[in-house]
C-alpha cells in the first residue's frame, strides 16, 4: 500500500483507498454498482429498476452479514500476523464496494420511488424511507468512512498499534451495526409494516 499522511484530505483518503484496493478493481466495482441503477433508471423499465434495487440491497446485506458473522470471526481466530496481512487488502476493497452499494441501493430506491410516482405526493412511509436513506448515506460517508480509513492508515504506518486498530475496528463495526438496523427498519417500512398499520 502507498503511504499517506496521518491527517489526509478527503481526496487523499480516496486516492489511498483506491490504490490499496487496486485501481482496476475499484473502477470495475464502482462502474458496475453505480452504473446498473443509472442504466436501469434511464431504461424507463420499472421492473428492471426494481430488480436492480433489490439485487443491490441483497448484495449489500449479504456482504454485511458475511463479513461480520463469517469472515471477521475467522480472521480473529487466525492470529495477528494473518490479520495484519489480510485486513489492509480486504478493508480497502470492502470500502470501495460498501460505499458504492450504499449509493447504488439508495439511488435506485429513490429512482424507483420516482418511477412509481411516490415522490409526486409522498406519504409518511416515503418520507420515512428518505430520512432513513439520508442517515444511512451520512453514516457510510462520515463516521464509518472515518474509522475505516483511520484503521487502514494505522495499518500502513511503520509500527501499527494493534490496540488502536482494534479500537477503530470496534467503532466502525458499531456504526455498521447501526446501518444494518436502519436497513432492517426500511425493509419493514417498505414491505410488511405498511400493511399492518
Amino acid at each position: 500500500m502507498a503511504t499517506v499522511e496521518t491527517d489526509p484530505s478527503r481526496r487523499e483518503q480516496y486516492r489511498f483507498i483506491i490504490e490499496a484496493a487496486g485501481p482496476r478493481y475499484a473502477a470495475v466495482a464502482v462502474s458496475l454498482i453505480l452504473g446498473l441503477p443509472v442504466v436501469a433508471y434511464l431504461s424507463g423499465n420499472t421492473t428492471v429498476l426494481f430488480y436492480v434495487h433489490v439485487g443491490l440491497a441483497a448484495v449489500w446485506l449479504g456482504t454485511d452479514f458475511f463479513f461480520r458473522y463469517v469472515l471477521t470471526p475467522a480472521i480473529d481466530e487466525s492470529g495477528s500476523e494473518t490479520a495484519l496481512a489480510l485486513i489492509p487488502h480486504l478493508s480497502s476493497k470492502l470500502m470501495v464496494v460498501g460505499e458504492s452499494l450504499t449509493l447504488g441501493t439508495v439511488g435506485s430506491g429513490v429512482g424507483l420511488a420516482d418511477r412509481f410516482g411516490y415522490l409526486a405526493d409522498p406519504t409518511v412511509w416515503v418520507w420515512g424511507a428518505l430520512a432513513i436513506a439520508f442517515v444511512m448515506v451520512a453514516i457510510a460517508f462520515v463516521p464509518l468512512h472515518h474509522y475505516q480509513t483511520a484503521m487502514l492508515i494505522e495499518l500502513d504506518s511503520p509500527r501499527p498499534s494493534g490496540e488502536r486498530i482494534e479500537r477503530l475496528n470496534a467503532s466502525a463495526c458499531r456504526w455498521l451495526m447501526g446501518m444494518t438496523g436502519l436497513f432492517a427498519v426500511m425493509i419493514l417500512m417498505m414491505t410488511g409494516l405498511r400493511g399492518l398499520i
